[in-house]
């Protein structure tokens, strides 16, 4: 038996061994359908695997969640769907980030506003003690700064450096965003 066949007839004992578990591995790469899915924006493959009883907190090799897939891509349908399907808010990446942190980075409003009405903490911190609020606000996302203070994130929780959302958003030359972070009691 050559050395291939006898590493894929070791896989396929490997597989069928490991039991229901192994049979969300589209392939011998461990590339799990509802992940591919959720990259490729496949809204309608993501809610089969859902309804076939896949976790809407399946994750990847890193870490990386379904929701924060989609919070990062702006695929808001597809955050919406894996919500409805009990996905947890306050998984962390392997910095720390939130999937609210990464859709108020980068500006996805809608996101943001799905995430929030599941009851996600606002002032959750990465690593670095860095918010949402600081997130968006060194982004100049003044839409997503505005819904992050009506649902009560905090201007004035500082990061571990010291660093309020006014400062991030000073930082970055963001002039309306810290207007409106004063204007909320940011100082």
């Amino acid at each position: 038996m050559s050395n291939w066949n006898r590493m894929v007839a070791t896989c396929v004992v490997l597989f069928a061994s490991a039991g229901p578990a192994a049979a969300q591995y589209d392939n011998f790469y461990g590339q799990v359908p509802i992940i591919t899915a959720a990259r490729n924006g496949d809204a309608g493959s993501v809610q089969r695997e859902l309804d076939a009883g896949t976790s809407a907190n399946t994750a990847d090799a890193n870490g990386t969640t379904v929701l924060m897939i989609a919070s990062t891509s702006g695929k808001c349908r597809i955050a919406e769907l894996v919500l409805k399907y009990k996905a947890r808010t306050d998984v962390k990446d392997k910095e720390g980030n939130t999937a609210l942190m990464l859709a108020s980075e980068r500006g996805y409003v809608d996101c943001v506003k799905s995430i929030v009405a599941a009851h996600a903490d606002v002032n959750a911190a990465n690593r670095q003690g860095i918010t949402a609020l600081m997130k968006a606000a060194r982004t100049g996302n003044l839409d997503t700064v505005q819904l992050l203070l009506a649902a009560k994130a905090d201007p004035n929780l500082t990061d571990y450096a010291g660093a309020t959302a006014i400062r991030y958003a000073e930082e970055s030359r963001q002039k309306r965003v810290a207007d409106a972070l004063r204007a909320a009691g940011g100082s």
